[in-house]
């Protein structure tokens, strides 16, 4: 398929590659352009922890990274990895947990929801409601071939009627019946994942085998959904979708308020060229889009503003004398349970006459940190003083994660409510460039204190559960990593209503480039309190069905 194209897209993860699918489903003809290249579920083996748990192999190098500035010291500038942007087809959808939650109608209207909200910060309703979106999360849920089963908590999700996820949930962890005891007596109610993992064969692709390697990972078995194996390969399979690959789009072109179509190089600082379309889609993470939006001088005041990440805080128990959560024998080495098989939402909305400027909280992946990790991952999760950080090798290793399945081990990672801030937001660096010669991020960051508060008071509240059912704390902290660009990122393109406080409309289209549209997360006026996946492929599936024709 040649020249010319109905539309362009940008990036081939969550948001391009669902966008092909339903374009193509429409008879458009797109190209899709990426950054990396094309893996094979093959290239993933032998499974080397060492290599890709530092993703070496899957995301950009070091110096193609954002430089974080600190927003009170400008001068203290430093050049941080982009954990997860995938460099390659499929972008970071190749290296997920694929935990795919629904956001609620808390997240769609959170200024509602936070009435005394914090003076200094920015948190509008979003221009739509649940109700509105919830056909395009069930769409959503099954070209991505979710696992899961509904109506588990109240917590969860509003009731859905006659329908479930297309597979039911992967295998239940050794400690489920325990964790879901503990936090009944406490009125809370753990649900089992809504996961992109296949739970047995389905649509030509096996079962999850549990073998550990999975966040930050590869897929050799092919079992986790990416868009790859899912909507991207769906839409080749029409005739009516190109994918290029090494194409590193440096400008979005657009002449007296229309999109004319995107500007491209193949090697660094090589020729830039030029291809045309009356549409194009960009989805390459939120700060990307917006570094893509400012070379692009796209005139809107409000690009790269109200920049977002999850808080991601984190508590780990240990319960002595629990077994390897009495799974005996088997696999004892390695992982043979699923990964994160339980959530929570009862702290999704505080409601604490005691602590009333608290409101909107956030969820819980529940894992076990002993088994449920590749073996050094393992060991660097439930680190310490001597041994636990020294250098393990051979039989030291193997004693090592033999002691570690002798115990029971639950770890808590909590994603928080993040409060939206102007400060905090993305620029053009006036002197760093990338090895291709352009202009990087500069990225301004800062977590509010409510961000901080929510997550310690979460915390506290599952850990003191937790220790009344027999657990001992080994590592609290509110704050795992931060403002490293790790947990997800949102904003710095919100839409909304109205130009002046939004760059993009309703439908993602921008105010001021008409043609031009984000299907990343950078559209989300507000971060949300789950992963924000399912929202941004829904989002897609939204925008690209009723998107007018060329």
């Amino acid at each position: 398929m040649g020249e010319p194209y109905d539309a362009i897209i940008v990036g081939s993860g969550a948001g391009g590659g669902t966008a092909a699918r339903v374009l193509t489903k429409r008879g458009w003809n797109v190209l899709v352009l990426e950054k990396g290249g094309w893996r094979h579920p093959d290239e993933f083996l032998p499974y080397d922890e060492i290599h890709f748990s530092e993703h070496k192999a899957l995301i950009p190098p070091l110096e193609d990274g954002n430089v974080y500035v600190d927003p009170v010291d400008p001068t203290k500038s430093r050049k941080v990895e982009r954990w997860w942007i995938g460099n390659l087809v499929g972008g970071s959808t190749m290296l997920w947990e694929a935990n795919l939650p629904r956001y609620t109608e808390e997240d769609f209207t959170l200024s509602t929801v936070m009435p005394e909200k914090p003076a200094d910060v920015s948190m509008p309703d979003w221009p739509w409601r649940y109700s509105d979106w919830h056909p395009y999360f069930e769409m959503a849920e099954w070209e991505w071939a979710v696992s899961g089963r509904t109506n588990q908590s109240p917590a969860q999700e509003p009731t859905r009627a006659g329908y479930d996820y297309p597979m039911p949930p992967i295998r239940q962890h050794a400690s489920t019946p325990f964790l879901v005891e503990a936090f009944g007596k406490a009125g809370m109610k753990p649900y089992l994942s809504p996961r992109g993992i296949n739970s047995r064969t389905f649509d030509g692709r096996p079962g999850c085998p549990f073998c550990g390697f999975c966040q930050g990972y590869g897929c050799a078995v092919n079992d986790r959904s990416s868009s790859v194996n899912t909507v991207l390969a769906r839409a080749l399979r029409t005739g009516r979708c190109e994918v290029r690959t090494d194409h590193y789009v440096t400008r979005i072109v657009h002449e007296r308020g229309e999109v004319v179509g995107v500007e491209f190089m193949t090697e660094p600082n090589g020729v830039r060229q030029v291809i045309k379309a009356s549409r194009v889609f960009v989805s390459i993470q939120a700060i990307e889009s917006a570094r893509l939006f400012l070379l692009s001088e796209v005139p809107n005041l409000n690009v790269g503003k109200y920049l977002t990440y999850h808080t991601k805080g984190t508590a780990e128990l240990t319960f002595p004398g629990r077994t390897a959560w009495d799974e005996g024998p088997e696999g004892r080495f390695q992982p043979k349970t699923s990964l994160g098989s339980l959530q929570l939402r009862d702290l999704y909305v505080i409601r604490d006459p005691k602590r009333p400027e608290l409101t909107k909280g956030g969820k819980f992946s529940i894992y076990d940190p002993m088994t449920v990790a590749a073996p050094i991952k393992c060991i660097s999760r439930t680190g310490g003083a001597g041994k636990l950080t020294g250098d393990l090798w051979g039989a030291d290793l193997v004693n090592r994660l033999a002691e570690l399945r002798d115990q029971g081990g639950v770890q808590f990672s909590f994603t928080g409510e993040t409060m939206s801030m102007e400060s905090n937001r993305v620029e053009l660096d006036p002197q760093a460039v990338d090895p291709w010669g352009v202009p990087m991020a500069r990225v301004f960051y800062k977590h509010h204190a409510y961000d901080l508060e929510i997550s310690k008071y979460c915390l506290e509240r599952v850990v003191a559960i937790m220790v009344d059912a027999g657990g001992e704390l080994r590592k609290f902290d509110p704050q795992k990593v931060a403002n490293e660009g790790y947990g997800h990122n949102h904003g710095t393109l919100r839409a909304g209503t109205d130009p002046q406080t939004s760059v993009l409309d309703a439908n993602c289209q921008s105010h001021d480039v008409k043609g031009l549209y984000v299907l990343d997360c950078a559209f989300m006026p507000t971060a949300g309190a789950s992963n924000p996946t399912l929202t941004q492929i829904a989002n897609a599936i939204r925008v690209c069905q009723t998107v007018p024709g060329p």
